[in-house]
């Protein structure tokens, strides 16, 4: 059997095409989206002192997030939440509440029929370095004018090495049980997990 080799110019070819295909992921072709926002990343409570920034690419029917974060605290497991307010002037329509502002409370209130939809984004265990890089891929998600999205950091405790099951927990829930137990929070964790930081998207 003869064996054929590649030419150089197939390789060339061959190794365009990958190259192609790799810069026309959303997370790297800005030209792709319809509209790209960018927003700081901070904790709004000042004292995590966690840094960094985001954008978010809205593409006809195709959303992507990506989030760049610093001084987060090594072996610490880290979650983030993309969360959509569809009108804010609905906010703080509860007792206790600001109306028109939109706070945490906004999530799990009026209790029928909340004003924040969110949805687990991404999540990971931060190293040495404190930093980690986030991504979020949503599909066929209209938004309003108007609108706004939340990108909210979520830090939980030191990753268990020796429970793989609580070590789920820690990267896909956001371990507070009044969002939903137990899916979102399994009442034998207790109130563990707790937002850091923030990134927030005005939709034009």
């Amino acid at each position: 059997m003869t064996r054929k080799s590649i030419s150089g110019s197939a390789c060339l070819n061959f190794a365009l095409a990958a190259l192609l295909v790799a810069f026309s992921s959303p997370f790297s072709a800005a030209a792709d989206c319809d509209q790209l926002l960018k927003a700081s990343v901070s904790d709004p409570h000042q004292m995590s002192g966690i840094t960094g920034s985001a954008e978010l690419c809205i593409d006809d029917n195709h959303a992507t997030v990506s989030e760049w974060t610093a001084n987060l605290v090594s072996d610490h497991a880290y979650t983030t939440w993309f969360a959509y307010i569809d009108d804010p002037a609905l906010c703080g329509n509860y007792p206790g509440g600001t109306p028109g502002v939109c706070a945490d409370a906004d999530a799990v209130m009026p209790a029928d029929n909340p004003n924040v939809v969110f949805g687990r984004m991404d999540g990971a265990i931060a190293g040495e370095s404190g930093r980690l890089h986030f991504t979020g891929n949503f599909r066929d998600l209209r938004f309003s004018h108007g609108s706004t999205v939340w990108i909210i950091l979520f830090e939980h405790p030191l990753a268990s090495t020796t429970d793989n099951r609580y070590l789920a927990r820690q990267l896909l829930t956001p371990q507070l049980p009044p969002l939903g137990a137990p899916g979102l929070g399994a009442p034998i964790d207790g109130f563990v997990g707790h937002g850091v930081a923030l990134a927030v998207f005005n939709i034009p």
